[in-house]
C-alpha cells in the first residue's frame, strides 16, 4: 500500500515541479520596457535558459543589468495582451514564458 501512495505523492510532486507561480531570477539584458532574465532556481540540477523580452512593471523600474528580481508567472498566456479584456488564445498556463518582473531584490 506505501508503494501506492508513494507513487501518487511522487506524481503530484512532478506536476507540481512544473507549475511556475514566481522566481527570483537574475537581470541580463534591459531594453525599454522589458529584460532578458535567468532564473536562479535550478531544476532538476540544471540551471533554466534565459526568459526572453520579460515585462517590466512601471513601479518595478528602475531595473539594471545584473540586479535581481522577483518574477511572477500569469495564469495564461501574455500574447495578446491589451487594454480590453482579451481572450489569451494559447492554452499555456502558469507558463515560464509568461513571466512579468514585478519587483526589484535589495540585496
Amino acid at each position: 500500500m506505501a508503494d501506492d501512495i508513494n507513487f501518487f505523492v511522487n506524481f503530484a510532486q512532478a506536476i507540481k515541479a512544473k507549475i511556475y507561480v514566481a522566481a527570483p531570477a537574475k537581470v541580463i539584458n534591459v531594453y525599454e520596457k522589458t529584460a532578458d532574465v535567468k532564473p536562479l532556481f535550478k531544476e532538476d540540477g540544471e540551471e533554466h535558459s534565459l526568459i526572453l523580452d520579460v515585462p517590466i512593471l512601471k513601479h518595478a523600474k528602475p531595473v539594471a543589468a545584473g540586479d535581481i528580481v522577483h518574477v511572477n508567472f500569469t495564469d495564461r498566456a501574455l500574447d495578446n495582451l491589451s487594454k480590453q479584456p482579451f481572450d489569451p488564445e494559447f492554452s499555456r498556463i502558469h507558463n515560464i514564458t509568461d513571466g512579468v518582473i514585478v519587483g526589484v531584490y535589495d540585496i
